[in-house]
């Protein structure tokens, strides 16, 4: 098996791979675009030259790919291997994955990347396995339940509304604590908000009749919120982006009243299922997107390097650190 640069010519056998990869789940989940050679085909065609990329081959045939789509963040770079940018044969993903990412490693670190992510299918228990094997950890859940199955509240509980634009300036506080309850324990991720990019993306899924934002309040202020919309990959399913009950109003039924209100918006417009992602480490959220039905479809997959391996050699080490005898 040979590793090398992946070229235009590898676009048909990888959409190939994909499609193989990803066929319609059996117990009747989410389905995957990528099934379709079609939309994978076009997905590589996209995506082609985005950043580094390489391929399995043996004998000239394509045994695996993974490709690297490089974007700045607020420090340094980061790396995103999305969900069609990687896949291989069935026999052997351990080695070709491992072949894969060995050759595009250092590459990335070279370009200033430390921080690598893998968006995987949660059926590929051999992907992520390996995966695993090579320093990443679980970062991200993807969630997905039926719409068929409604949620049940209280009777006479909180009753939510859909947001209008005089809701901007609360929508935006109330995303802002989020991000401060992720930067808490045990998730600790920087609180860094891009606000005039949050306001966009609010007024925009206000003017959109195909998204949602469901807000709750009590005597005039906002108490919680949840936005929701197609997904970009799964079939016929309705994901929620942004969700956030304030914190005295937790406990208090405004999580389970705007779920059940999603849920039924979802249903009634011809979504056979609803998502949503939510952080690993965030012990709340994970109690209660698996509380309400959903079962995990896919995973982020993050490995955070230390950026002095960019300078920190031994040749440095044994000279300069250690003193003379």
């Amino acid at each position: 098996m040979d590793v090398v640069p992946f070229e235009r010519h590898f676009i048909e056998p990888a959409a190939a791979l994909l499609a193989d990869d990803h066929p319609p789940p059996a117990d009747g989940g989410p389905a995957l675009d990528l099934a379709e050679i079609d939309v994978a085909r076009r997905l590589l065609d996209q995506s082609y030259d985005t950043g580094p990329a390489v391929a399995a081959v043996d004998d000239g045939t394509l045994l695996g790919f993974m490709a690297v789509t490089t974007t700045h963040g607020p420090e340094q770079r980061h790396a995103r291997i999305r969900l069609h940018q990687h896949a291989s044969a069935r026999r052997r993903k351990r080695a070709i994955y491992r072949r894969l990412y060995a050759a595009l490693a250092g590459q990335l670190t070279a370009l200033g990347a430390f921080e690598h992510t893998v968006v995987v299918s949660a059926a590929h228990d051999d992907t992520v396995t390996a995966l695993f094997e090579l320093g990443f950890g679980a970062d991200q859940i993807k969630g997905a339940r039926p719409t068929s199955a409604p949620i049940e509240t209280r009777q006479g509980g909180v009753r939510p509304r859909e947001a209008d634009a005089d809701d901007l300036e609360d929508l935006l506080d109330l995303t802002v604590e989020l991000q401060r309850f992720h930067a808490s324990s045990p998730i600790l991720r920087p609180a860094l908000v891009d606000l005039r990019a949050i306001r966009d993306s609010f007024r925009s899924a206000l003017r959109d009749e195909r998204q949602l934002i469901l807000v709750t309040e009590e005597h005039g202020r906002l108490t919680g919120m949840m936005q929701a919309g197609p997904d970009s990959r799964y079939l016929s399913t309705a994901t929620i982006g942004i969700a956030v009950v304030t914190a005295s109003a937790r406990s208090g039924g405004v999580g389970r009243a705007l779920l059940s209100g999603v849920v039924d918006w979802a249903a009634g417009h011809g979504f056979e299922m609803c998502g949503t992602e939510w952080t690993s480490a965030n012990l709340v959220g994970d109690a209660f997107w698996r509380g309400h039905g959903f079962a995990p479809v896919g995973h982020t997959l993050t490995r955070r390097i230390d950026a002095r391996v960019s300078w920190a050699g031994t040749e440095f080490n044994y000279r300069y650190a250690l003193p003379e005898l």
